[in-house]
């Protein structure tokens, strides 16, 4: 039985914590013993599905910024404990965690790398140094592997590469019904932050050519404020609606025809599986690991970030080729159920753990 600890420092429930989850609820618990701990005590959306899905946590809050006896306690339980891994996720994790880890001398140590944003120059470097002590760090895209490599200058024997997946009992669905209504339903799953690019979406829907559209943003965050009143400034009210966080996003999903993902930067993402597992079309931001699932005008529409003119054109033409997107959401359809189950990802998981220990 390998002990397994998972840490994980977020104020939201997003694709890295989601990922989380489902590892967590997939993995051999004949061959794995495992528990979660949490950094944030304000992470209430995680904590309540960890306990729905009976998995074991612990919550010890960082209280600040500068809160270094965090890695007293982290270390304190890990003591305790005594996993024989430790896997860290996202920057408080990737630093602080795994500080908290060698000093209660846990023999073993990896990091998944859920994206390639930066968190600024000082934090960069940080989790630099950070992940260069790790026995292994796992890229969810070749982009992402890339990046560590070439630019990182991260140790290529130590970078593994297992490609995020979900769950696809959840969201795959046989025959997927898209594009035969007369209103045409535009979706978008993700934070409303910065580098999710939602003001090139909202822009880009004023030259739609349908006489009947609807704009569906679902997700909460920083942004939501100037992302309303950008669309009322653009008289797009009746047209565009915020739906907030939802913890299950099928029931929005089941009603998008055109999946739209706008963002600026992106490890691989998690809201394009699930659209696509669902048969919608995607049109897709040109980065990351993005292009790994959308190969252009094949089986979806790429666009480089920030063009609004690109992106109108793509979702003018589905409007205009309505049985060729459906043809390409198809084909999209498949290739994620062949490469992006959750189910491989776990025993590419489950094959690196074993192997450490």
């Amino acid at each position: 039985m390998i002990k397994l600890t998972h840490i994980i420092g977020s104020t939201e429930f997003a694709g890295a914590e989601r990922f989380l989850l489902d590892i967590c609820k997939k993995i051999d618990k004949d061959k794995f013993l495992l528990d979660v701990v949490i950094l944030k005590k304000s992470n209430k959306e995680l904590t309540q599905a960890l306990q729905e899905a009976g998995i074991s946590f612990r919550v010890i809050d960082k209280r600040s910024k500068f809160d270094v006896k965090i890695i007293d306690r982290v270390a304190d339980y890990l003591k305790q404990t005594k996993p024989d891994i430790v896997h860290t996720h996202l920057f408080t994790a990737d630093f602080w965690g795994a500080m908290a880890a060698r000093q209660a001398n846990v023999k073993k140590i990896v990091s998944t790398r859920h994206a390639l944003l930066s968190e600024g120059t000082v934090r960069d470097k940080l989790a630099i140094k950070s992940r260069s002590k790790m026995d292994k760090i796992v890229a969810i895209s070749n982009a992402v592997r890339d990046f560590m490599i070439n630019k990182e200058k991260v140790d290529i024997d130590k970078v593994e590469l297992i490609y995020n997946g979900i769950d696809m009992n959840k969201f795959f669905v046989h025959n997927p019904s898209i594009l035969n209504e007369p209103r045409i339903v535009i979706g978008s799953v993700g934070r409303l932050s910065k580098e999710k690019g939602h003001k090139h979406l909202i822009r880009a829907c004023r030259f739609i050519t349908a006489k009947k559209w609807e704009l569906m943003l679902v997700g909460d965050g920083p942004m939501k404020n100037e992302l309303q009143l950008l669309v009322k400034s653009l008289e797009l009210k009746s047209n565009v609606k915020f739906i907030g966080s939802v913890l299950d996003v099928r029931s929005m999903l089941k009603d998008i025809d055109i999946f739209v993902l706008p963002s600026i930067s992106e490890g691989l993402s998690l809201a394009v599986l699930e659209a696509a597992a669902a048969g919608k079309y995607v049109i897709a931001t040109d980065v990351g690991g993005v292009p790994e699932i959308i190969e252009h005008n094949k089986n979806g529409l790429l666009f480089s970030p920030k063009s609004i003119e690109q992106l109108v054109k793509h979702i003018n033409w589905v409007i205009d080729h309505k049985e060729e997107a459906r043809k390409q959401s198809s084909l999209l359809q498949q290739k994620v159920k062949e490469l992006f189950d959750i189910n491989k990802a776990v025993k590419e998981y489950e094959r690196l753990y074993k192997g450490l220990v």
